[in-house]
């Protein structure tokens, strides 16, 4: 009877491997959406739109593949954001996961009427949602951006991380954005795309293509203004790594035109400073320059007094960039880089005595530049391989 029973067990444990996970759900099924747009819709508050891969299609015996979208893009409009998605849920024939959602896209229009504080919410309590997802503001509908098709990837959200690599500067993700939403000291910021037309090349070319266009400053959870080149070139100074941008300054002669160069290094300062019981600031911006172009007349800068001449130009001109940057920041009341913290660490009683009044404080602040340049090397090319038509006029009044 002993044996019997020990047979018995062995046979249940058999059984029991044989058997698959009772809760598992296949590949097939799930519908995993890389990209997520916000609109504000036409008969509700909230479009929501989201963009999942479509399956390869099936290839028939002897015949060609189905051809379809690479990307299926649905969108329902409701009062809040929970609606709208259970709406797309309905409407989905699989699962929606959202463990690899790459980047939320919130249209200019939604984020200065209602603020982007409910999507942030909703994307942070998500347990699928990772904190890495790129979250950009669109100048017109965010869901076109969704539509548009991409240029040198296979969908648009990875397009659009690609883009953000390409360009360098400051990596911002949500984890960023939360963490600035929190701070007393910080402003949100987020980088804005937008859709432009571009020339059809043959009769398969898509018409349209996205662009990072600029950065969008918060106050709060509402839009306050966005910035476009050449404030937004200064940004990665503050929040990022300038290296690699280009930067063009007129000549010290403004008549021979501008000359070039690509930044190998910089850096931004902020010092505060109590001036009559009031915080101000001194912005110290040092930079290392490659010269690639220069249409100044002073050779290719390899001479001590050419290079100074050159060098005092571009800080002049980056200085004034800098200057006009932080004009908009006090004037939108916003400050995405933290001028706010530099006072709290200087001054704690002081800022402690604002009671959250920083942004007000920070619009009346005095605030200098001072910016440096150095440049360590020149280009192959420090000027045009032809001569400009006011180089060639300037040729032949000399003659």
């Amino acid at each position: 009877m002993a044996s019997r029973a020990r047979l018995l067990a062995v046979f249940l444990m058999l059984a029991a491997m044989l058997t698959g996970c009772w809760s598992r759900i296949e590949l097939n099924d799930l519908g995993i959406v890389l990209g997520m747009a916000v609109d504000v819709g036409e008969a509700d508050a909230i479009r929501l739109t989201l963009a999942m891969p479509r399956p390869l299609p099936q290839q028939e015996k002897g015949g060609s593949p189905a051809v379809q979208e690479p990307v299926w893009v649905v969108a329902r409009e409701a009062h809040n954001f929970t609606d709208a998605l259970g709406f797309i849920r309905m409407a989905s024939a699989r699962r929606l996961v959202f463990h690899h959602l790459r980047v939320v896209l919130i249209s200019e229009e939604y984020a200065r009427k209602y603020g982007v504080g409910d999507v942030l919410d909703t994307l942070t309590t998500d347990q699928q949602i990772r904190l890495t997802v790129r979250p950009f503001v669109v100048e017109g509908r965010a869901q076109e951006v969704l539509e548009t098709v991409p240029q040198l990837r296979s969908f648009q959200p990875t397009n659009l991380i690609g883009i953000l690599h390409a360009r360098g500067g400051a990596e911002w993700r949500l984890k960023n954005v939360m963490v600035a939403r929190a701070s007393e000291t910080h402003t949100m910021w987020m980088p804005v795309v937008r859709v432009i037309q571009r020339p059809a090349m043959t009769d398969q070319s898509p018409p349209t293509a996205v662009e990072l266009s600029g950065a969008a400053l918060f106050r709060r959870d509402y839009l306050q203004r966005i910035v476009h080149q050449p404030e937004y070139q200064v940004l990665p100074w503050f929040v990022g790594n300038p290296a690699g941008a280009t930067i063009s300054a007129p000549c010290p002669d403004p008549d021979k035109g501008t000359f070039s160069a690509t930044v190998l290094s910089g850096k931004v300062r902020i010092r505060p400073e109590m001036r009559d019981n009031q915080v101000a600031f001194r912005v110290e911006v040092t930079g290392q320059l490659n010269l690639v172009r220069s249409q100044c007349g002073l050779g290719k800068g390899e001479a001590p007094e050419s290079r100074r001449v050159l060098e005092e130009a571009m800080a002049d001109d980056l200085r004034v960039r800098v200057e006009r940057f932080i004009a908009t920041l006090q004037e939108s009341g916003t400050d995405p880089v933290g001028f706010g913290k530099m006072a709290q660490l200087a001054f704690p009683t002081y800022f402690k005595n604002l009671h959250h009044r920083w942004l007000e404080e920070w619009q009346r602040a005095p605030v200098t530049v001072v910016a440096r340049v150095i440049i360590t090397q020149s280009g192959l090319s420090t000027a045009p391989a032809h001569p400009t038509e006011r180089e060639l006029q300037d040729q032949e009044k000399q003659h």
